[in-house]
């Protein structure tokens, strides 16, 4: 049962913490808030310094909640906050080979269909993107239908060899050093190079990822079972988050509308960096519907991927290595996959929906 009294609260809190990031995000640098895109970049070494920056943030963000409220641990006080399971939670209903194929969906997808719950749904939908309307409720429906599935007939269910978390202190007090190791070096390594404007970027980007990372925690979407149990139609049916999306995608519309209705340019850039691609084709309709089949089965979206994944080792570290692998191999064959899916017509209703001028959403 939920809390209504504090647990919708905080999820409310949380998509308003997602919505203020991804808002600065937009009237500072320009810039669509999309975690899966941020990884993708940082994979491939495009525009590296600024992607690293937002990653680091969000690790940053992440470690220094667990050093200060250990939060997977049973709390003591019952206004103790919760941003995360134990790990016996986290782990208790998915096999090791679970979570890898989960990471892969995820990173295919999310590299297919151009983006993820950040930029799709956070970003996306607020600028009535027809793209990521349809991503959207591809991730839905496919998501959807694979935590159902699991509900009623449970696969991929951990064996009595089960591999069992690893747990230190070390381990976060090392990310949060790391993380602000990882910063600073990348910030000295801009001021060698005398940009003093890409010192302040990154900056910018670092505190983005930063709130972004606080607004999951706050949201619950970092507790995976919160998001398995909103995704599975039946008596254990949470609807946490649609209070969480409901909150991020309410005050986005607003802000995001003004902001590109009445304003010119961003504040240290000369023209926001929106994507261009308008057409609702087959690639992205799959790609989402890969998305939604891993998101389904872990509740795991890029976002909570990263913030976790040096905490419940070796499962989530897993999941990440195989998210970056599932796009890493989409984009070598990208060109391939567009080619032989959207020169078909198995989805042309879409396209005919999206005869209109759009966006695309960066991921």
């Amino acid at each position: 049962m939920i809390d209504f009294g504090s647990t919708i609260i905080n999820s409310i809190f949380g998509g308003a913490l997602m919505a203020l990031a991804s808002t600065l995000h937009l009237y500072l640098n320009g810039k669509i808030t999309g975690i899966s895109g941020a990884i993708f970049r940082c994979i491939s070494l495009t525009d590296f310094s600024y992607n690293f920056a937002f990653i680091t943030g969000m690790l940053f963000m992440s470690s220094l909640i667990k050093v200060l409220f250990n939060p997977m641990a049973p709390p003591t006080d019952i206004d103790a906050p919760v941003f995360m399971e134990t790990p016996a939670q986290f782990v208790g209903d998915l096999s090791l080979i679970g979570f890898i194929i989960a990471g892969f969906l995820v990173g295919f997808g999310a590299k297919m269909g151009n983006g993820c719950t950040s930029g799709h749904g956070v970003c996306g939908i607020p600028r009535l993107s027809k793209r990521s309307i349809v991503a959207i409720s591809l991730f839905m429906i496919f998501g959807i239908l694979m935590a159902t599935i699991r509900y009623y007939i449970p696969f991929l269910r951990p064996s009595s060899y089960a591999f069992n978390v690893w747990e230190s202190s070390f381990i976060d007090i090392g990310m949060l050093v790391l993380s602000c190791v990882g910063f600073g070096a990348n910030v000295f390594k801009v001021f060698k190079s005398g940009n003093k404007d890409k010192i302040r970027d990154i900056s910018i980007s670092f505190s983005v990822g930063a709130l972004f990372c606080f607004g999951l925690a706050e949201s619950g979407m970092l507790q995976r079972h919160v998001v398995v149990e909103f995704l599975t139609l039946g008596k254990v049916w949470n609807y946490q988050l649609a209070f969480v999306l409901g909150a991020a995608v309410g005050i986005n519309l607003i802000t995001f509308n003004y902001l590109l209705k009445k304003t010119t340019r961003p504040k240290f850039r000369e023209a926001y960096d929106l994507p261009t691609k308008t057409e609702v084709d087959n690639k992205l309709c799959l790609g989402a519907a890969i998305f939604g089949l891993g998101w389904g089965m872990a509740g795991i979206c890029p976002g909570p991927a990263v913030i976790t994944c040096y905490l419940y080792c070796p499962q989530i570290l897993a999941f990440s290595i195989f998210l970056c692998l599932g796009m890493y191999i989409e984009n070598l064959i990208d060109g391939k996959i567009a080619e032989k899916i959207n020169n078909n017509q198995l989805l042309s209703k879409f396209n005919k929906f999206a005869k209109f001028k759009d966006e695309q959403p960066i991921n």
